[in-house]
């Protein structure tokens, strides 16, 4: 059996899915400068710090920004729990299968918990580990424009971390490092997990284990130095210690000191990292790879898919909103990986672009449902559906192989 454990952020989403973010309320608490409390699109800030940026309660603001009503949708969110529930479904039904997906992690005791382990009770994750801590349990309102970015849609987030404050390496078993592949997402929204990185991601190779890091916009980090380098871990060993590190330009950008993607990689790349890929929004991905983990490739890119493209500009096609992207994007590499690993593919020979391809299907899919995790009526459903546009992405680039993760399996 090929076996996924990830630790990292897992919250309950909150989705206001047509809010105008230029609109007074919303212009009034965008950001001023870096670091400063304010809404930034794309990125996330604390509930604490936007009340002081704006000097009230974070209730008053927001209810004036959405007009006092109610969230359109709850949903399970965090780039940890998401990436996990994509790679979950979409290996469900291999048809070779024999795949365990499991999340460890902490929620509070209250009713926001309840609702987000009854949604998680309809997903095929492993949530055995996910376990009650002190505090409340984690959340995001998140308030989406579809009209934003040439019609492409943005949002920005609001976060209240609550119980994450009261999770550590201390509380992740030994069972955690025994495993095929090990992923940590999100983690700067777990202070306790991602302070400890440097130890954890080693912990994790010496115990046998790929290891996947996906990051989130390190807000906390960022107002402590707004201009220097975000730390990925308590040392920068976090990086050699990385199998496949996977980021969105900005972050890359933080991470790294650079100003273009190609450089943030040659950076990731000269500080021991396996295998890096950047995301960019509607824009194209680049990646490399050493040749370790996946066949060698130098950095190049990829677009994004074309079919998801024309289908967010077809009125006939029911939208969602852009929530989760980047979380389903990991998921879809995840899966990709154990689906190789399974069928006998040998490490240092798995194909990185047949990982992207499932993950640029999966990120694009996610445009079409409000928020991040999408419950399947039948196992099976969402698999099938991405591998539509993942059968389109392939003509779309060139390609003919479909590896081992095919829709007919």
């Amino acid at each position: 059996m090929i076996t996924i454990h990830g630790t990292g952020c897992s919250l309950m989403d909150y989705l206001y899915t047509d809010i105008d973010l230029s609109s007074p309320p919303l212009r009034r608490a965008m950001s001023k400068t870096p670091g400063d409390g304010g809404l930034s699109p794309g990125k996330l800030v604390f509930v604490e710090d936007l009340e002081r940026f704006l000097n009230e309660s974070f209730h008053n603001f927001l209810n004036e920004a959405t007009g006092g009503k109610k969230p359109d949708k709850a949903n399970v969110g965090g780039p940890s729990i998401v990436s996990l529930i994509n790679a979950a479904q979409l290996l469900e039904g291999a048809q070779n299968g024999g795949f365990k997906v499991a999340f460890f992690g902490g929620h509070g005791h209250d009713e926001t918990a309840d609702e987000l382990l009854e949604i998680l009770a309809q997903t095929p994750l492993d949530v055995s580990e996910y376990r009650e801590v002190e505090g409340v349990t984690p959340f995001t309102v998140v308030i989406s424009d579809p009209n934003a970015d040439n019609g492409h849609g943005e949002r920005t987030f609001i976060n209240s971390m609550g119980a994450v404050l009261h999770y550590g390496p201390a509380d992740l078993p030994d069972s955690f490092f025994d495993t095929n592949i090990v992923t940590f997402g999100g983690t700067a929204l777990v202070p306790d997990i991602h302070d400890h990185l440097a130890s954890l991601t080693r912990r994790s190779r010496e115990a046998g284990s790929i290891v996947v890091v996906n990051t989130v916009y390190d807000y906390r980090n960022q107002a402590k130095n707004a201009t220097g380098r975000w730390p990925l871990g308590e040392d920068d060993t976090s990086y050699m210690a990385t199998d496949l590190l996977i980021t969105d330009k900005e972050e890359a950008f933080r991470l790294s000191g650079e100003i273009s993607i190609p450089n943030a990689l040659a950076y990731f790349a000269s500080k021991g990292t396996e295998a890096a890929v950047v995301t960019d929004g509607s824009r194209d991905i680049y990646f490399y790879s050493k040749g370790n983990l996946f066949s060698k490739l130098e950095i190049q890119n990829l677009p994004v898919s074309e079919s998801v493209r024309q289908d967010i500009l077809n009125t006939q096609v029911p939208k969602g909103d852009t929530t989760g992207c980047g979380d389903n994007f990991v998921g879809g590499i995840l899966a990709s990986m154990a689906e190789q690993l399974e069928a006998g593919v040998p490490i240092g020979k798995l194909d990185l672009i047949e990982a992207c391809s499932w993950a640029v299907a999966s990120g694009g899919f996610s445009c079409f449902y409000v928020g991040g995790t999408y419950l399947e009526r039948t196992p099976g459903e969402k698999r099938e559906k991405i591998a539509h546009y993942y059968d389109l992405y392939e003509q779309q680039i060139g390609r003919n192989f479909r590896g081992n993760f095919g829709r007919n399996q």
